[in-house]
């Protein structure tokens, strides 16, 4: 379970407020924050592989994601759907922009006044993510608890939605059951009494 400091657990982030995130964070220029909630809601990666990622970890001409989870120590290889890449040439402008060399370093950079004037090369770290959520979570008013793993929660619900196939979110997880899974992707009541109601034999 995955929780924030107020001791909550973190959920998915529903598709009528990641529409007014994204729509926030575009007008506050907050571009790096912006595509790494574009990046992270399409790859489903844990926030340890998700904020260390580089630019050298992509393959841009076959667009996949190559990366070792530091959690389970396998190697993934993710296939970049459009958003991803769109993400990341929208990252590159951005720092080609702010001076910096895009042909290396973090994908998601940490970028406060110091780092940005000294051109420092930093991830976000946990802390520095949750943060800004807290700080979203706020400006927006989400009623519901928001964080650094969200993003993967989102991508789970989704695709769940989209396909019933929770074998294969599971496997995507790196779970050890489907009840993991589909507590982890907020299957709740109201999702079960939704099946009720609209499946009639």
């Amino acid at each position: 379970m995955k929780i924030n400091k107020k001791g909550q657990e973190v959920k998915y982030i529903k598709e009528e407020d990641l529409k007014k995130i994204r729509e926030y964070l575009s007008w506050r220029g907050k571009i790096n924050f912006l595509e790494f909630i574009n990046f992270g809601c399409n790859v489903a990666l844990r926030i340890s592989d998700l904020s260390n990622l580089t630019f050298q970890d992509i393959d841009e001409k076959n667009w996949k994601l190559e990366l070792i989870e530091k959690k389970t120590k396998k190697k993934r290889t993710i296939k970049l759907n459009k958003t991803c890449q769109k993400a990341i040439k929208n990252l590159k402008k951005f720092y080609t922009d702010l001076g910096y060399d895009v042909n290396k370093g973090y994908l998601f950079k940490s970028l406060s006044p110091y780092q940005k004037k000294y051109k420092l090369d930093m991830p976000y770290t946990t802390n520095g993510v949750s943060k800004e959520f807290k700080k979203i979570e706020e400006f927006l008013n989400i009623s519901y608890p928001i964080g650094s793993h969200s993003l993967r929660k989102t991508w789970g619900k989704n695709v769940y939605d989209k396909t019933l196939n929770i074998a294969l979110i599971m496997q995507a997880f790196n779970h050890s059951s489907p009840q993991i899974t589909l507590r982890y992707v907020g299957i709740e009541e109201e999702d079960i009494n939704r099946l009720y109601e609209e499946f009639e034999i």
